[in-house]
C-alpha cells in the first residue's frame, strides 16, 4: 500500500515536472497558446530570399504575427511560380475602436477590403534576413476573394526597389560592356593619335616659332624703313602745307579785290531776273485764253492761214496753167 502511494506521487511529480517543462519551453518561445490569432496567406510573385519561418510580421514595425509557412505553387501548364505564406496574426496586437470609443475585431478579409496589404522588408542588411510589413494603402483596388476558401488572402505589393532591379535585370549588360570596351579600345587609339598630332605640332610650333623670329625681324627692319620714309614724307608735306597756305593767302586776297565787281555783278543779275520775271508776266498774259490780245492774235493767225491756203492754191494753179495769169482761172 505504502509502495503503490509513493509510486502516485512519483507519477504525479514526473507529469508536473514534464508540464512546467513544456509550459516553461512554450514561454521562453514565446507562443501563446490562450492568445486569439487568425491565419492568413500572401501570395508572392517573386522570390522570397530571406524569408523564413518564424519570421515576423509587423504592422508598421510593429509585431502583430509570424510566419507559420512557406510553400511553392506551380501552374502545369503555364509553369508560373508563385509562393504561398501562411502567417499568424494575434488579435491582442492591434486594438481597433469605433467611433464611440468602443473595441472591436474586424477580421482579416474585412481588412482587406479596406486597403490592407503586406511587403516584403529587409529585417537586417547584414543577414539579409526579411519579414513581412502590413499597412493600408489607400485607393487599391479591392481584390477578388477567392470563393471556397476559408483562409483569407491578403494581396502582397512589389518591394520599392523590385522594379529597379527588374530594370537593371532587363539591361543588356554583356553588349553594354562589349561597347564599353571597343570605346576605350578607341580612345586609347585616339590618344595615341593626339600624342603623334601633338609631337608633329610641336615640330611644326618649334619651326613657326623660328620663322615668326625671322619674321619679327624682318618686321623691325620694316618699321625702321617705314618710320625714315614716313619722316621724309613729314618734312615734304609741311612744305606742301606752306606752300598752299600761300595760295589760299593769295586766293583770299584776290577775292577781296573782286569782292566789289561781284556785288555790282550780282546786282544787275538781280535786276536782269526781275526784269525777266516782268517778262515772263507779259508773257503769261499774252497766252492766257481770256485775254483779248490772245483773241486778235488768234484772228490774225487764222487769217494768215487762209491766206497761205490762197496762195497754196494760186501756185498749184500755176503750176499746172501757167497762162492762168493772163486769162484769169476757169469758172466750171
Amino acid at each position: 500500500m505504502t509502495a503503490r502511494r509513493n509510486g502516485l506521487w512519483v507519477g504525479l511529480f514526473v507529469i508536473g515536472a514534464v508540464a512546467l517543462t513544456a509550459l516553461g519551453a512554450l514561454w521562453l518561445s514565446g507562443s501563446n497558446l490562450f492568445a486569439r490569432h487568425q491565419n492568413a496567406l500572401i501570395h508572392f510573385q517573386g522570390g522570397v530570399a530571406g524569408l523564413y519561418v518564424g519570421a515576423p510580421v509587423t504592422f508598421r514595425g510593429v509585431p502583430v504575427g509570424q510566419v507559420e509557412a512557406i510553400g511553392i505553387e506551380v501552374d502545369t501548364k503555364s509553369l508560373d511560380a508563385r509562393i504561398p505564406v501562411r502567417v499568424r496574426l494575434n488579435d491582442d496586437s492591434v486594438r481597433f475602436t469605433a467611433g464611440g470609443g468602443s473595441s472591436a475585431r474586424p477580421d482579416a478579409a474585412s481588412l482587406v477590403q479596406r486597403g490592407l496589404r503586406a511587403r516584403l522588408v529587409a529585417q537586417s542588411f547584414v543577414t539579409g534576413q526579411k519579414a513581412i510589413d502590413l499597412d493600408f494603402v489607400r485607393d487599391e483596388p479591392v481584390p477578388q476573394l477567392a470563393k471556397g476558401s476559408q483562409t483569407p488572402e491578403i494581396p502582397a505589393q512589389a518591394d520599392r526597389f523590385d522594379a529597379l532591379f527588374d530594370q537593371v535585370a532587363a539591361l543588356p549588360l554583356r553588349e553594354t560592356v562589349d561597347d564599353l570596351r571597343r570605346t576605350l579600345k578607341a580612345l586609347r587609339d585616339t590618344l595615341v593619335e593626339v600624342r603623334g598630332t601633338v609631337a608633329s605640332a610641336r615640330v611644326a610650333v618649334d619651326g613657326a616659332a623660328k620663322a615668326w623670329s625671322g619674321l619679327a625681324d624682318q618686321g623691325q627692319r620694316t618699321l625702321a624703313d617705314a618710320s625714315t620714309t614716313l619722316n621724309v614724307l613729314r618734312g615734304e608735306t609741311q612744305k606742301s602745307l606752306a606752300t598752299l597756305n600761300e595760295v589760299l593767302a593769295r586766293s583770299r586776297s584776290a577775292i577781296d579785290q573782286a569782292q566789289p565787281e561781284l556785288q555790282a555783278t550780282l546786282t544787275s543779275a538781280r535786276a536782269a531776273a526781275a526784269a525777266a520775271e516782268q517778262a515772263m508776266a507779259r508773257v503769261n498774259e499774252l497766252t492766257d485764253p481770256r485775254a483779248p490780245l490772245r483773241g486778235d492774235l488768234d484772228a490774225a493767225i487764222r487769217d494768215l492761214a487762209q491766206a497761205a491756203r490762197g496762195l497754196r492754191e494760186w501756185s498749184e494753179l500755176l503750176d499746172e496753167k501757167p497762162n492762168a495769169v493772163i486769162f484769169g482761172r476757169e469758172r466750171p
